[in-house]
């Protein structure tokens, strides 16, 4: 016996520690149900969604009236995560109706939110019952028993004998000519009517029991032989019909007590992150274009864009490319060398961008280190096509047009259902001077421009071409298989160039191709398995101009470059890997999902070449430079590729009615190179990272949700920053390169959140709050300590964050809202002297705010302030003490005017960004060349047309 129950929990333990996958949060819809209805008018619903997860593509209700079967009606998204619909005003007839609401996933699999099929809500519906045929009745399938004898006792129902179609059962079981009074139920305490003892099905049925008052009832059609007066029948019958309805709807309605229990935990049995969800109605009223326009809404995040003209995202203070995991339609963005990726993509076509703040490696794996963005693109049904244009109106010539086009489609044909997408961008962009670079004397020198003219100027062209297509199809209780691919290609200038001098002819061009399978199928009751296969190729060219046209180098200035100093960096990467996971429901509190995953990622191709040698002299065509180490034949390869195993498993245990907890593990094996005692890699190893997961929700209310969180998450180093070795010359320093001694870095973290939501009427409040701690152990944070080519290394005392998170949105009506965030945090690196620890790569305080509101009844006006606080550089070295900058606090408007449909499908938004053409500029490698730091965008104008159908 004993050896059998350690066998038992030894499974249950290994079950709980051992298998993976990415674990997806129970959705519930927080809806208040009414407890009666007007007949012949239209019964109004609104729910808040809760789903961390974003799985669903569309919310329905399943609503019936008597003697009906289930009919769907949508749940549609007005704003942010409130849905409304109705449930039309012909099914709204005595005595009730019944509902419940469910989500269909982007599967097709329909999920219960709100009740459920064995568990309706039933609506009281004020009105006198039919008592022959009416239309209603005609159609009864099947048609209702004939109605008992006078005098007959009415049986008593028990809860095991109500069926589904208790209210046409309840309709057709009254006396011939006796119309249905319809109580106004009392105020509840403790689930029973105030002042009155609770009904007893033991009491006999002539037992008259508390008398609600009636609400008047609405004459119905009736036979000729029928009489059309309000009956007079005994109070005694009335009030055992009363009592009985009361009793039946005690058990389902959603005031019950039970109900309330069951939906309050129903609500708070997810996965405690400190997320954030903007759908597509928010991404219209924000103005935003693209994709970093919207993260850089979101408390916490800071968006900024270095020399080169990369979107750098960073995460309550701390900014590294590697460390923030985009994915699109959950594929993995990042590039496997550098750890950049290709996000910045329009939003017209993206359903919304849901966006996961803290370490997600326990649900997502190595890389989700500061936070996960996850872009969804729009599957619905219809047709959608949008055409803006517009640039800067305050710049010059240089300046250029902006024209970009988008169409997406869903269609439906039984079984299948084909989904579809295009952006296609060309991009002028802005061109703002830069007077100063690290070659404005030997410009002047080589008299390459004039003494009153700039440097040169930023380029921000940009061609984009992004497309998708997919397919969906249920194979019946066989499951459901789907698969999809897109490309994404993308060509651009650099925004200002290499490192410190403008290079205006750089050209960056970069492609990714992404292949996703998946199959889906119920094995069990209550058990639920997936498998997923998917790959992906992304190819980049990144040509740098570092000298400008006709520049001459060399002692007596005899090399001419007619085409400039160039640099270029080929790579291609890819990856392959495979998944399944599994959901099972452990009874209705618990929920236990289990999964492994399997990846390769590969260097395909690798090739860096310069026009010049070491000493400066021209060559006649790009080669690699003397000395260059060639990442792919490191320790025969072996480097370049890395494996990566991962096992994940999460329970979500609601321990009683309020409270829920989730503990979660995610382990993983990745395939990192090793070295010998001087630093050269000659093989590869499996490094063990364990990334935990602990979550308290306890639901004080029904509007009032508290959080506690602790994470772990696990980061590697890129392959860039392991292997890549630039050999040095005058015209490429400061900057890094490898280290194949880097060791992972990892992060513990400790977030308490709160959430509130009240509603009054239409009108809804929603505050969140969240503060939280971080500690990095070993982060791999660049310092310049030479100013010359130095390798990265480990900060080995770490790095710790804390800080606090705010939000607040007002909603009066789907028109009109308003809402506001702030962050503030102090990061710190622990390997300085006090006075030396803080960082201030992005604002420490951020605030961002938003009003709209309508204009008659066709016009909406939006404003959005984005506002930061003043930035000063770090003062980690020598080097950064000397080079001082100093970037003051700025504030951008955002103000856009838009229709409301026009003949049910069109619209038309006008928005201007930087409204008052505020003066904002970025950080630089080296302040001292650049003096001027990075110019941003100015003030741009943009006209969008939408069509819908």
């Amino acid at each position: 016996m004993k050896n059998a129950l350690a066998r038992s929990t030894l499974l249950v333990l290994v079950l709980l520690v051992a298998l993976p996958a990415p674990a997806e949060e129970q959705a519930v819809l927080l809806h208040t149900a009414p407890s009666r209805a007007e007949a012949d008018q239209p019964l109004k619903l609104e729910g808040t969604l809760v789903d961390d997860a974003n799985r669903m593509s569309e919310l329905v209700i399943r609503y019936r009236g008597p003697g009906e079967q289930y009919t769907d009606t949508p749940l549609e998204r007005q704003y942010g995560d409130l849905y409304r619909g109705a449930i039309p005003a012909e099914h709204m007839v005595p005595p009730g109706v019944e509902y419940y609401v469910e989500g269909i996933l982007k599967s097709g699999e329909r999920v219960p939110l709100f009740q459920t099929s064995a568990r309706p809500t039933r609506v009281l519906v004020a009105g006198e019952l039919p008592r022959t045929k009416t239309p209603v009745a005609e159609t009864r399938e099947p048609p209702p028993p004939p109605p008992p004898a006078k005098g007959t006792p009415r049986p008593t129902k028990k809860p095991a004998d109500r069926d589904d179609d208790a209210l046409a059962v309840l309709a057709a079981d009254l006396p011939e000519g006796e119309p249905a009074a319809v109580p106004t139920p009392a105020p509840r305490t403790g689930g029973r009517k105030s002042g009155a003892p609770a009904p007893s099905k033991s009491t006999p049925a002539s037992a008259p029991a508390s008398k609600p008052a009636p609400v008047a009832a609405a004459p119905v059609e009736s036979p000729p032989e029928a009489s059309s007066e309000p009956s007079t029948a005994p109070a005694s019958k009335s009030s055992v019909q009363r009592s009985e309805l009361e009793e039946d709807l005690a058990l389902y309605s959603a005031e019950d007590p039970l109900a309330l229990a069951t939906r309050h935990a129903e609500s708070v049995a997810r996965v405690p992150a400190i997320a954030a969800t903007l759908g597509r109605e928010q991404l219209q009223a924000l103005g935003a274009r693209t994709v970093a326009d919207v993260l850089d809404v979101v408390p916490g995040l800071t968006v900024s864009r270095d020399v080169q003209g990369f979107h750098r995202v960073a995460v309550r203070g701390l900014r590294n490319d590697a460390e923030v995991l985009f994915l699109l339609n959950g594929h993995r963005l990042n590039n496997f060398f550098d750890g950049r990726a290709l996000m910045n993509l329009p939003v017209e076509n993206l359903d919304r961008v849901e966006v996961i703040r803290g370490p997600g490696s326990a649900l997502y794996g190595a890389g989700a280190f500061l936070a996960v963005v996850n872009l969804v693109t729009d599957h619905s049904e219809g047709v959608r096509v949008t055409a803006s244009g517009g640039g800067f109106p305050n710049q010059d010539e240089s300046a250029g047009l902006t024209l970009d086009g988008h169409a997406s489609t869903g269609l439906t044909a039984g079984n299948l259902k084909l989904y579809g997408d295009l952006d296609v961008w060309s991009q002028g962009g802005d061109s703002v001077a830069i007077d100063q670079d690290a070659l404005s004397a030997d410009t002047l020198n080589q008299e390459l421009r004039e003494a009153d003219q700039p440097a040169g100027r930023t380029h921000d062209e940009r061609l984009l071409f992004n497309v998708g297509v997919g397919m969906s199809y249920n194979l019946g209780d066989a499951g459901r298989v789907s698969s999809s691919v897109r490309f994404i290609t993308e060509d651009r200038q650099a925004l200002m160039g290499l490192f410190d001098s403008v290079g205006e002819d750089s050209e960056l061009s970069w492609s990714v191709a992404l292949l996703d399978v998946e199959y889906e199928r119920p094995v069990a009751e209550g058990i639920v398995l997936r498998l997923r296969g998917y790959g992906d190729q992304q190819n980049t060219r990144r040509l740098f101009q570092i000298t400008p046209d006709k520049f001459r180098t060399g002692d007596a200035a005899n090399q001419i470059f007619p085409e400039g100093m160039l640099e270029q960096t080929r790579v291609t990467v890819r990856t392959l890997g495979l998944g399944a996971d599994t959901d099972m429901a452990l009874g209705s509190a618990n929920r236990l999902s289990l999964g492994v995953v399997a990846e390769m990622q590969m260097l395909g191709n690798y090739e860096y070449a310069t026009n010049y040698t070491v000493d400066n002299r021209m060559r006649p065509t790009l080669a690699p430079p003397e000395g260059l180490v060639d990442v792919t034949e490191l320790a025969d390869g072996a480097a370049t590729r890395r494996m990566t195993l991962g096992f994940f498993a999460q329970d979500q245990w609601t321990v009683v009615e309020p409270l829920t907890l989730t503990f979660g593990v995610r382990v993983d094996a990745t395939q990192l190179p090793t070295t010998d005692d001087d630093g050269v890699i000659n093989g590869t190893r499996l490094v063990p990272s364990i990334n935990p997961r602990v979550g308290l929700v306890f639901a004080a209310t029904d509007s009032l949700v508290l959080k506690a969180l602790y994470g772990r998450a696990f980061r590697s180093p890129t392959l860039q920053e392991l292997v890549e070795s630039i050999p040095n010359s005058d015209y490429n320093q400061g900057r890094f390169e490898g280290n194949p001694l880097l060791s992972p870095a990892t992060v513990d973290t400790v977030e308490l959140g709160v959430d509130l939501i009240q509603a009054a009427g239409d009108s809804r409040v929603r505050l969140r709050g969240n503060a939280f701690y971080e500690r990095f152990h070993s982060p791999i944070i660049p310092v310049d300590i030479t100013g010359n080519i130095i390798p990265l290394r480990n900060r080995e005392l770490g790095v710790r964050v804390y800080g606090v998170e705010a939000e607040a949105r007002l909603e009066a009506s789907k028109r009109a809202n308003a809402w506001v965030n702030a962050s503030f945090f102090r990061a710190e690196d622990l390997e300085l002297p006090s006075q030396s620890r803080l960082l201030t790569d992005t604002p420490q305080a951020r605030f961002n705010a938003g009003v709209s509101m309508p204009i008659g009844d066709w016009v909406n006006f939006d404003v959005v302030v984005r506002a930061g606080a003043e930035r000063r550089n770090n003062s980690r070295s020598v080097l950064e003490l000397i080079r001082r900058y100093e970037i003051p606090a700025y504030s951008l408007i955002t103000a856009q005017l838009r229709t409301e449909p026009i003949a049910e499908h069109f619209e038309a938004a006008l928005v201007a960004q930087n409204l008052f053409d505020h003066d904002l500029r970025d950080d630089v490698p080296r302040p001292d060349r650049v003096p001027g730091l990075l110019p941003r965008e100015g003030q741009s104008v943009y006209l969008t047309l939408r069509a819908r159908y």
